[in-house]
């Protein structure tokens, strides 16, 4: 063979195998569709500190009725919010709604007066603190078909807040308070109730530490708090520093998370995230009028960001504007392609 023509021969082998080495590979697209839609019916169990220390919290706590039922107003919930103490040792306490009207809903008249004075609950109580164990007597069968009969309901989603500053010393392991609060529900779906804390936890970084107190003494104003972190995380609540300045941000936060209503979306596969494209159809839209805000564009309507957790795989879209959320009954279309 002449030479000329190996050569063209030998060129046209590499470049076919070039082709084939350039050859794009087609991902899978994705398309999910998740709903803006929180329960009706929601019933808020506070359990709060009344030992010696909590004077300055409780009257912190005591200001932020509006900023907690924000949410509850935004999505037209039906809510309850009754609150019990820490102590498990005085006859009037031991999970007993506090008050004289011991269950604030929306149609309670001067419900932010109720609630700053139900809040206030004093600061003799014992200062073993057993917030789990009271919990659990409040929405057992014995309290909830006599003192605090009326609050729980049936169909009601269920959040417990707990604000302390000392650690838990309930008797029992975490996991069995989550089960026995789960069993309430007579065998809902597993995110039928949440819990939060308000307690002993760096400001900035919101890990159980203990906090606050006198940098020249060294006196501690804050315990630590593990046992109330840790049922808040295992049950997609939120954590919260009581050493903050202003409850105000929290609070707001945890009203958000007793709602139900979402600020965040969790996808089902790891998305490629320059792939991710979103489309929100607001009530009474129809399919041909979306909104399509842009990923990071923090001036557009229902502004969001992607976030990922490789760790504990969660794919998250989160909103960034918490009081500007797509509203009730609103259809989010997540289109990607597979990372």
């Amino acid at each position: 063979m002449p030479a000329v023509v190996l050569a063209l021969s030998i060129l046209s082998a590499l470049s076919a195998l070039t082709g084939c080495n350039e050859s794009t590979i087609v991902r899978p697209g994705i398309t999910e569709v998740r709903f803006q839609n929180p329960p009706t019916e929601v019933d808020i169990l506070l359990v709060i500190d009344d030992s010696c220390s909590m004077a300055d919290e409780q009257d912190k706590l005591s200001q932020g009725f509006e900023e907690f039922v924000e949410f509850f107003d935004v999505a037209d919930v039906d809510y309850h919010i009754g609150i019990i103490t820490t102590d498990m040792e005085s006859s009037d306490r031991r999970g007993r709604l506090v008050g004289d009207t011991r269950i604030i809903n929306r149609d309670t008249a001067a419900a932010d007066s109720v609630f700053r004075d139900n809040v206030q609950v004093g600061i003799e109580g014992w200062g073993f603190e057993r917030g789990l164990d009271a919990a659990a007597r409040a929405l057992g069968s014995s309290l909830s078909q006599g003192h605090n009969e009326g609050f729980r309901r049936d169909d009601a989603f269920l959040s417990i807040i707990f604000v302390s500053d000392e650690e838990d010393s309930s008797h029992y392991g975490i996991n069995e308070y989550i089960n026995f609060f789960r069993s309430l529900e007579d065998g809902r779906s597993r995110g039928a109730f949440n819990a939060s804390a308000l307690v002993g936890a760096d400001p900035e970084t919101l890990e159980p530490a203990d906090c606050g107190g006198d940098v020249l003494t060294g006196a501690v104003g804050a315990v630590a708090s593990e046992r109330y972190a840790d049922i808040a995380v295992q049950t997609g609540g939120v954590v919260g520093s009581i050493c903050s300045d202003d409850f105000a941000d929290i609070v707001t936060q945890m009203g958000l998370a007793s709602s139900r209503l979402l600020d965040r979306f969790y996808l089902d596969r790891q998305p490629d995230p320059e792939s991710i494209e979103l489309e929100i159809f607001v009530p009474g839209a129809s399919d041909d009028e979306g909104l399509a805000p842009a990923m990071d564009d923090e001036d557009a309507e229902f502004a969001w960001v992607y976030e990922e957790d490789l760790e504990a795989e969660e794919f998250v879209i989160r909103f960034l504007d918490i009081t500007h959320l797509p509203p009730i009954d609103s259809r989010i279309v997540i289109r990607y392609q597979l990372f």
